[in-house]
């Protein structure tokens, strides 16, 4: 069995061709959708530490409707990096309706949550809808030694009732990046929890200066996104 001749050649073609072989495996099993990066836990508001506003529902929010897709509804961005799929559990539609009551709440209206099907209360002034066009983290690299995890979110509210003019709809995108040396899935998840609040923030600022109502209520914190 030869080891080496002449400068370590056998050896060098026993490598080269074991790379040959190895190489293409490494690729493909990283693009198989067994090879997933998996955002933990839900996307929800920033702990409150004012009381929830007194008196009957001024607002009803309905679930917001996402385009997941068809084939993957979990897979919400990309790891460049790695060639691997982002996937998170959670719900974007219902998620972003949540966020959006939330901030109502904070800024002292009272507001109820509708699910889909369930009817809209009567004594309601004003409902609140949309839809969730992007939701989405992706990792990219940034340098050697330097990932960038970048998350987006838009949102598109739409608002009727008395005092609102017709038809008054509205888009918000926003967009937080953070870096690290590894992508790390808290991280993802920070930075679409940042994306992700800054953007209901927005909506509900803008719902406000179209009509819909506000209370005297101190103002909730600010996301570190930002939207536009």
């Amino acid at each position: 069995i030869p080891v080496a001749v002449r400068g370590g050649g056998t050896v060098t073609r026993i490598f080269l061709k074991f790379l040959a072989v190895v190489c293409p495996l490494a690729v493909l099993a990283a693009c198989a959708p067994g090879n997933r990066l998996h955002v933990p836990g839900d996307i929800t508001r920033p702990p409150s530490s004012g009381p929830a506003p007194a008196g009957p529902p001024r607002v009803a929010v309905l679930d917001f409707s996402y385009p997941a897709p068809a084939d993957s509804p979990e897979v919400i961005g990309r790891d460049y990096d790695q060639v691997r799929q982002i996937v998170w559990k959670g719900n974007p539609g219902r998620t972003m309706a949540d966020l959006v009551a939330g901030v109502f709440s904070e800024r002292g209206v009272p507001t109820v949550r509708l699910k889909p099907g369930d009817p809209v209360p009567e004594n309601v002034p004003f409902l609140v809808s949309g839809a969730v066009p992007r939701f989405e983290v992706n990792v990219r690299r940034g340098g050697v030694l330097n990932l960038l995890n970048e998350a987006t979110v838009t949102l598109s509210v739409s608002a009727s009732g008395p005092g609102v003019s017709k038809p008054w709809e509205t888009t918000v995108t926003s967009g937080t990046t953070l870096q690290d040396v590894f992508p790390l899935p808290d991280d993802l998840r920070k930075a679409l929890l940042s994306a992700a609040n800054t953007a209901a923030e927005e909506a509900v600022r803008r719902l406000r200066e179209g009509g819909v109502p506000s209370a005297s209520a101190a103002e909730g914190k600010e996301g570190d996104g930002t939207a536009r």
